[in-house]
């Protein structure tokens, strides 16, 4: 049995630098052991940073280090081939949204891990969140009565110098648009809040931004829980914004998915209005990181593996089928212009 965790990180750019990778040696019994980056010397400059005692520039020298964990922090692209090495390797694996650039892709590397029988963990953290089990229990505990109906409303500013100087806007990195990066944690929180999503509907249109993705997409779904609701991505607003209204027998909930705003819970029978504030860890994927290092150390459970974030990479697959015309082999060749440099 496992007594401490030593991670190996494959990639280390912005999202571990702002949100999870301090986690990794702050969480009790858990340390950064080991770097691997494309770039040898990005990859000293980030073992320093973490103070890891290795970095490497290719997959085989950090599987063989001493690492008994790997954290995947690549564009969704790379997620494929990366875990499928780990996985031959015997390392369970945390691996970052998205998943992967399709649910095919999210469904061999599951299947490929339970075969082996090595954990795998995905990084929808917002389940984790201290906001978020709040926002359960109040749906648990029936404090609005059945839930009738949810809707989602977000907006983005789309940006044309960070279409052109970012892998998010290439699909053979990215797997989509704005909403196939966001629209992993909205879908999972959805699924783990009301129930795995079982049917989908959707429009994805492209409203004439140079980039040509989807910009646009509005969907409906419901869930096992027979649950029904509605969410609009609009990633070419001029303003950046979310909010989920929750409709229920004896009340409503409002919050926000994204953002950090407070939790409104809107109570029909007493007629009052409790404003609840929860603030986000200063890490934020540090509670995820500690449920699964609790789980590796079977002292607690992760609360996303990569079987609990399938349905929605599914999900996505259903409404962006239309507009990819089933991402055939014109998916992966988009202009040069928008190709990952």
């Amino acid at each position: 049995m496992l007594k401490e965790i030593k991670w190996g990180f494959i990639g280390c750019g912005k999202v571990v630098q702002d949100k999870s990778g301090i986690a990794f040696n702050t969480v009790p019994d858990s340390s950064i052991f080991a770097i691997m980056r494309r770039n040898l010397e990005d990859a000293h400059t980030s073992a320093n940073l973490f103070n890891a005692q290795y970095w490497f520039d290719n997959i085989n020298d950090l599987l063989a280090s001493g690492i008994n964990a790997v954290y995947i922090a690549t564009p969704p692209g790379l997620h494929y081939k990366q875990a499928m090495a780990c996985c031959d390797a015997g390392k369970p694996v945390y691996i970052e949204k998205p998943f992967a650039r399709n649910y095919t892709e999210a469904y061999s590397i599951t299947e490929a891990f339970r075969k082996r029988e090595v954990p795998l963990y995905v990084g929808h953290y917002r389940r984790a969140l201290p906001r978020f089990i709040k926002i359960k229990q109040i749906l648990d505990e029936n404090q609005i009565g059945k839930v009738c109906s949810v809707d989602f409303q977000l907006n983005r500013i789309f940006s044309k110098q960070e279409a052109l100087n970012t892998w998010l806007y290439n699909p053979m990195l990215s797997g989509g648009g704005k909403f196939f990066d966001i629209a992993a944690h909205t879908l999972d929180i959805i699924a783990f809040l009301f129930g795995d999503i079982n049917e989908i509907n959707g429009f994805a249109v492209n409203n004439g931004t140079e980039c040509p993705l989807e910009d646009t997409v509005v969907l409906s779904f419901q869930t096992k829980k027979r649950i029904i609701g509605t969410a609009c991505f609009n990633c070419i607003s001029n303003e950046k914004s979310d909010r989920m209204i929750v409709k229920g027998t004896k009340g409503s909930l409002e919050f926000s998915i994204h953002g950090r705003h407070d939790i409104v819970v809107n109570n029909y029978v007493s007629n009052s209005i409790d404003i609840i504030e929860i603030k986000d860890p200063k890490v934020i994927e540090e509670p995820m990181i500690k449920s699964v290092v609790d789980d590796l150390l079977k002292r607690g459970d992760c609360p996303c593996t990569g079987e609990d974030a399938l349905s929605t990479y599914l999900a996505i697959d259903k409404v962006l089928d239309n507009f990819y015309h089933g991402r055939n082999d014109d998916f992966w060749n988009y202009p040069e212009r928008w190709k990952y440099e």
